[in-house]
This record gives structure tokens, C-alpha cells and sequence, in this order.
């Protein structure tokens, strides 16, 4: 009889844990640590192409490489973005 109840144990499935919701020690409401080209380039309302080709160039907002992966911090998106920003002057 033991070794039935062993053999159902290890049949049943798994328990489901809960999807994890970011970091513990980060409280809620704050933006990861580095965004992917991807999540850069749907902020910025760009393609990831465009990212690419902006890193190749020189351009774009400032990007980090971590062991061969590219991300985007948010204060450098924020910031690209402020200073991307073109005021009209005034109709005289």
C-alpha cells in the first residue's frame, strides 16, 4: 500500500503558484529597471527597427548591453523624449 500512495503523489499535478507580480522589494507602481526594444519602441511609438537602426547610427535615446541584450532604462526614454520636444513659436 505505501508504494500506491507514493506513485499517486507523484502522478498528481503540480500545485499552480501565482504568476509573480515584479519584484518584492520594488514597490508598486514603478516602472521596470530596463524596458526591451520592444516595450522602448511601442513608448517612443516607433518600431523595433527604428531603434535598431537609431543604435547603429549613433541617434535615439541612451541603451544599455548587458551580456549581448539591449534594454532601455525609462528615466533615458522620458529624457529622450524631453528633449525631442518642439515648441512652435507663436503666430505673430
Amino acid at each position: 500500500m505505501p508504494h500506491a500512495q507514493k506513485r499517486a503523489a507523484r502522478s498528481a499535478p503540480a500545485p499552480s503558484r501565482p504568476a509573480p507580480q515584479g519584484c518584492a522589494c520594488s514597490p508598486p507602481n514603478v516602472p521596470p529597471l530596463l524596458h526591451t526594444a520592444g516595450e522602448a519602441a511601442a513608448i517612443l511609438k516607433v518600431s523595433p527597427a527604428t531603434l535598431r537602426r537609431w543604435r547603429r547610427e549613433g541617434r535615439g535615446p541612451a541603451y544599455v548591453r548587458v551580456g549581448g541584450r539591449i534594454g532601455y532604462r525609462h528615466q533615458d526614454l522620458a529624457g529622450y523624449l524631453a528633449a525631442s520636444l518642439v515648441v512652435p513659436k507663436a503666430a505673430a
